[in-house]
């Protein structure tokens, strides 16, 4: 099936989408506030959402892997945490503006279960925490240089905002300060030898790498075995700070996040999504000596962190514990079948593309997962090669196909959560069988 036939079908089923697609338009850039959920030719709206699935203005229903940006490892509205959420609106408030006991509950939590934590501070979002994990590395050793990954994403701050997207060239947006780009310093996901390269080109001057151990934006590509051990006893010797954002991988992959499964413990960890039980939280976490150079207790901080209006909202703070809660009791099953779960879906969807002649890659760990469509042969181990050669409009054409079955990806994959079962999935294999049949080989 050609494109334009399938966004055919994509708009006769979803005229409420499309009116209020028509309404943003008027009234927002471009019609949305976050770029990824530009699903083309115009998103759907979602009216609610319960386990796996979302169900939009126009009654119709997906099987979500999506599932709110990877924040929701249980599933969509969890009965516990929603339970949670409402009993704290409904009986005691929402928004208090002061210091409440749960977020002390959740810092103890976040330093009992993730190895380099032994102090944290809390802001609304990934974004925030990256851009706070830097100012402390920057203060802590003195310097100014950063090394970040090619093709990680650690949200539009000023500071990273660069080397993000195909050609890797520098910044990624318009508006920035003149003379940042000479602060960021690009290097290869799984190049041991490129990556200390780019340490050395920061000469002194470098505080810092920051690397999402497992490539979200980037693809969900895992490490190769001793790259993250390289980079940490490097920056050891450079008098460096290595700093994980874990914002997709932390509780994911283990109760202690990427540290945990792979072995590896930075300085310094960024954290969100699963965090804050699906409403807006991050958090930057590290040793105390680090972390204190934020402490106001004697007047003016080294190092400001905070000032969110939002920082440490109850409802976030609620939920976040609910489902650390659950984690936690549940770890001893729950993280190997999701584990198992994950490993089912990257071969299943080998073996389709193989059996189909469409030429696909699929990388992931635990229960992360993607399809990529390049164009000839590419490390599926490097990021920055496989968004180099990526057939776009074929991705694009694969995730129309499978919207049009009642299956919702981002790109060509996702997350299972816990409301993934058997049956769930086999259901997503028969739609991905059929969607790649109308695929061109």
């Amino acid at each position: 099936m050609d494109k334009k036939k399938a966004e055919g079908l994509y708009i006769k089923v979803r005229p409420g989408s499309r009116a209020l697609y028509h309404r943003a338009c008027q009234v927002m850039a471009g019609g949305i506030s976050h770029n990824l959920r530009r699903v083309r030719p115009f998103p759907f709206y979602v009216q609610r959402a319960r386990g796996p699935y979302l169900y939009d203005v126009d009654g119709n229903k997906y099987l979500d892997f999506w599932m709110g940006h990877y924040a929701h490892i249980l599933g969509h509205a969890f009965p516990p945490v929603a339970q949670a959420v409402s009993d704290l609106v409904s009986g005691r408030g929402y928004h208090f503006g002061l210091v409440h006991r749960e977020e002390v509950e959740l810092a103890e939590r976040v330093v009992d279960l993730v190895p380099c934590a032994e102090s944290v501070r809390f802001c609304t979002s990934g974004t925030e925490a990256g851009m706070y994990a830097l100012r402390l590395a920057r203060a802590y050793t003195g310097r100014s240089k950063v090394v970040k990954v090619m093709g990680g994403w650690h949200g539009a701050s000023t500071d990273l905002t660069f080397y993000i997207y195909p050609p890797f060239s520098g910044a990624d947006s318009e508006g920035l300060p003149v003379g940042m780009e000479d602060q960021v310093i690009p290097a290869p996901f799984n190049d041991l030898e490129g990556t200390i390269e780019a340490m050395e080109r920061a000469g002194d001057q470098l505080a810092a790498l920051i690397v999402e151990p497992v490539i979200g934006a980037g693809g969900c590509v895992p490490p190769k075995e001793g790259y993250l051990e390289g980079v940490k006893e490097e920056l050891d010797k450079r008098g460096a700070l290595l700093i994980f954002d874990e914002v997709i991988t932390g509780f994911r992959l283990a109760l202690g996040g990427a540290q945990e499964y792979f072995g590896v413990t930075p300085h310094l960890v960024t954290l969100g999504k699963i965090l804050g039980g699906g409403f807006p939280l991050g958090a930057v976490a590290g040793p105390r000596e680090i972390l204190s150079l934020a402490d106001a207790t004697g007047g003016t901080p080294k190092v400001l962190i905070g000032g969110g209006t939002f920082s440490c909202h109850s409802v976030s703070m609620v939920a976040g514990l609910k489902v650390l809660e659950y984690l936690v009791d549940n770890a001893s099953w729950l993280y190997p079948l999701l584990e198992e779960r994950g490993k089912r879906v990257r071969s299943v969807l080998e073996d389709i593309f193989l059996a189909h002649g469409v030429r696909c890659q699929v990388t992931g760990v635990a229960s992360l997962f993607m399809a990529h469509f390049p164009m000839g042969e590419v490390d599926p181990q490097d990021p920055a090669a496989l968004a180099l050669v990526q057939d776009k409009e074929k991705e694009i054409l694969f995730q129309l196909l499978l919207v049009n079955r009642g299956v919702f990806v981002m790109h060509g994959g996702g997350a299972v959560s816990l409301a993934h079962t058997d049956e769930v999935l086999d259901h997503y294999f028969q739609a991905v069988s059929m969607a790649v049949e109308e695929m061109e080989p």
